[in-house]
Parts: C-alpha cells; structure tokens; sequence
C-alpha cells in the first residue's frame, strides 16, 4: 500500500512538472506572438505613413528622425502594454481575484512587482520596440530577438553582482555560448544590412539588460504573488507609464511636444489599434504563463525554456508578415540568414546551460539506470 502511495505521488510531481514545462514553453511562444503581431500593427494605417516617412492625414508633414525613433516606440510600447494590462485584469476580474489584486498592490510584493514594472516597461520594452522599429527599417526585424533573449545570461550576471548569488561552471559555460551567439547574429547584421543593424542590436542590448534586471528584483520579491495578480500589477502600470508618462516625456525633451495630441488621437483612431489589442492579448500569457511555469518547474528551468522566444519571434515575424503577406512584405522575406538562425539556437543552448548543469542531468540519468 505505501508502495502505490509513493508511486502515484511522484506520478503527480512528474505531471505537475510536465505541466510546468509546457507553461514555460507556451510563454515563450506567446512572446514571438506579441512580437509578430506588435511588428505588424506599426506598417497599418497611420503608422505605415509615419514609418515610411510620407505625408499623413490631412497633408501634415512627414514626421522627424527622432519622433520616428523613439517617440512612436514609446507610444506603441504603451499602447501594447495597455492592452496587455486590461486583458490581465479582465482575467482577475473573470477569476474573482480583484479585490486580491487591490490588497496585494498595498503589500511589500505588490510594490516590488511595480518597481519591475518600472525597469521591464519604460527602459526594456520601449528600447526593444526602438529595436524593433531600427531593425525593420533596415529590412529585418527578426534580427534582434535573439540579442533581447540575452536578458537571461544578464539576469545570470546581475544576480551575482547585486544579490550575490552563485555563479557556477555551467553557468559562466553558457553566458559565454549566449554572448558568442549574440556576437554572430549582431556581426552578421551589421555586415548584411549597415548602420541602422548596429543601433537595432544596441537597443535590444539594453532591453535585454531591463529584463535581466528586472528577472532579479522580481526573484526577490514576488514568490508570493499569484500570477494573474502579478502579470496584471505589471503590465498595467507599465502601459499607463509608458503612454502617459513616457511616451509625452520623450516627445517634449526631444523638441516635438506640438506632435503629442495628433499622434495620440491617429494612434486612436487607427485600424491597427486593433492589432496592438491583438498584441497585447499574446503578451499577457507571455509574461503570466512565465511566471506560472517557474513557479512549477523551477526559475532556472522556466526561464530557459522561455528563452526558446529567440527562435520563435524571428519565426512569427516570418509567418505573420512574410509568408502571410499581411505587413506588406515579400513572401520569401528571410527574418534571418542561416548563420544567424544557426546563432539563435546555439543562444538557446546556451540558456539551458546557463539553467540547468548538464553534468547533473548526466548524473541523474545515470542513478536512474543504476536503479533499474
């Protein structure tokens, strides 16, 4: 009898496992989603006018370098959160859990929860949106996912910088497969498509680096949260940051405050709010379903197999825009060269090496025969 009661206990920590894995995956997948889809929203409308550098609306004038750059980046990085956050408070609403999410924002987590909004909204997401907005302007977006995926060998970095956590063999093996593999995608960008390459990788340099951040404060502070309150305190405080705090900020320090009101009102009114609605909705799981998986299968595992994003943003944007047809590109759009695809995947290795010591794996597989 106690023989089947252990038996059918491990069975449901083998599932519960599995489950973890799975949700880990799908948060990964959700995130090339809201990547592909927040690429496509900004070539509709009246964001395809500003980014082609035309005349839009009614004859007003072509929009400057710097409104294009960085104020559109800031205005879709809060557009996309915003959403985000109403489709995470429609799912607390739906579970019953808002007076939870109202107590929780008074409590220690619930603030540290908006501090990683602080860091993972303003700085990391609009940098990888300016990315974003370089790199398709220089005819590939796809290239700088996998530089942004390198949050998780910063996260590494930082945690052992600031919270002195332990950086071991595997670890140090696998930050510098990620960083190899960031070095091959960057160089072969800039190679292949010049300046506006370099800058795109930059910027996703520093969104990595706000994730990375981000995934340390957060490790501290928010084991306690349940996971649709953390991803609704997070994505809602981002959005509104970003759309009314940052988005005017930027525009007023770079010279261009007159142009708030009317982007702002054609952002709006534009058809593709529907597609930033649409983006926002994949973000959510993308970030929520991160946060269930770790909480299952472990951080390190959780966060390697979200990490699996560098293949499929690159992917999504293919499918989405390419293969799809529906941003206007050519159907046998390439998001990345072979060297580069190549790249991604060794960036995934390196993940897992840097989560997961596969001497252990080894050593574990090894019982496990021996116990046959």
């Amino acid at each position: 009898m106690d023989n089947r009661v252990v038996e059918l206990r491990e069975e449901r920590r083998r599932k519960y496992f599995a489950r973890g894995i799975a949700f880990a995956v799908a948060s990964g997948i959700c995130y090339g989603l809201y990547t592909g889809f927040l690429t496509l929203a900004e070539t509709q409308g009246a964001w395809g006018d500003w980014f082609a550098g035309v005349e839009w609306g009614d004859g007003k004038p072509a929009l400057s370098a710097f409104v294009i750059t960085f104020v559109l980046a800031a205005l879709a990085a809060g557009l996309n959160d915003f959403f985000s956050g109403v489709w995470s408070l429609i799912m607390c609403a739906k579970n019953r859990q808002l007076g939870d999410l109202w107590k929780t924002v008074k409590t220690k987590p619930g603030w540290i929860m908006i501090v990683c909004a602080i860091i993972g909204g303003p700085l990391a997401t609009i940098a990888y949106v300016v990315a974003l907005n370089s790199a398709t302007a220089a005819g590939n977006p796809g290239v700088i996912v996998p530089i942004a995926a390198l949050n998780c060998a910063i996260g590494a970095i930082l945690g052992r910088v600031f919270f002195k956590q332990e950086l071991n063999a595997h670890k140090v093996v696998g930050i510098v497969i990620c960083l190899l593999a960031g070095a091959i995608i960057g160089g072969t960008s800039f190679a292949a498509l010049g300046p506006e390459a370099l800058i795109a990788c930059l910027f996703a340099f520093v969104a990595a680096f706000g994730w990375g951040f981000e995934g340390c404060v957060a490790g501290f502070g928010t084991i306690l949260i349940d996971y649709r309150i953390g991803i609704a305190i997070r994505q809602t405080t981002a959005g509104l940051l970003e759309l009314f705090v940052m988005f005017p900020l930027i525009a007023i320090v770079g010279g261009e405050a007159g142009c708030i009101p009317e982007l702002a009102g054609a952002a709006i009114g534009s058809p593709a709010l529907l597609i930033f609605a649409l983006s926002g909705f994949f973000a959510m799981p993308a970030y929520s379903f991160w946060y269930k998986g770790n909480s299952m299968c472990g951080a390190a595992l959780g966060m390697a197999c979200n990490g699996m994003y560098a293949f499929w943003a690159p992917f999504f944007i293919w499918l989405i825009m390419g293969a799809l047809n529906i941003g206007g590109l050519a159907a046998d759009y390439p998001p990345l060269a072979p060297i580069q695809w190549a790249g991604a995947l060794i960036m995934i290795a390196g993940i897992f090496c840097i989560a997961v010591d596969p001497m252990q794996l080894v050593r574990g597989r090894g019982k496990e025969s021996d116990a046959a």
